[in-house]
């Protein structure tokens, strides 16, 4: 009977553990709160404990930890989401390639025709021999 009664005293002490084993101490020492004893730890424990009993659910307490002695404390951050930055970067390549490739192209001298090309001047007097001879003959 006395131990039904301890349970509902344990769990709370249960939930801070787990809360500060995600936290690091923002002291010099560097160790997980759960397992520091200097009294820097203490304090963000008592700090922990005092915002729990006001009501404040765990994402607050780790917002409200998190504004007062910065990002250090927690020991897993969130991570950003750096897709966006992958393809910013895989289309800015994609881009240069294909500006690195239209700029070095030279054109080929027998697909375009310019005016010095015999070869170009002979299949204009042809065509334009048979274009005369087709209007003339009608």
């Amino acid at each position: 009977m006395l131990f039904i009664l301890l349970i509902p005293g344990i769990y709370p002490v249960l939930a801070d553990d787990e809360m500060t084993s995600g936290l690091i101490c923002p002291c010099e020492c560097a160790m997980v709160i759960s397992t520091c004893d200097c009294a820097t730890a203490i304090q963000v424990k008592k700090e922990i404990t005092q915002m729990k009993e006001n009501g404040f659910s765990e994402k607050q307490v780790f917002s409200a930890l998190q504004a007062e002695y910065g990002k250090e404390i927690l020991a897993h951050p969130e991570k950003t989401n750096s897709m966006l930055l992958w393809m910013g970067g895989i289309s800015l390549i994609i881009l240069f390639v294909f500006l690195g490739f239209v700029l070095t192209k030279k054109p080929i001298p027998d697909i375009i025709p310019t005016p010095n090309n015999e070869k170009y001047k002979q299949l204009f007097e042809e065509e334009y021999r048979k274009f005369v001879f087709e209007v003339e003959g009608k």
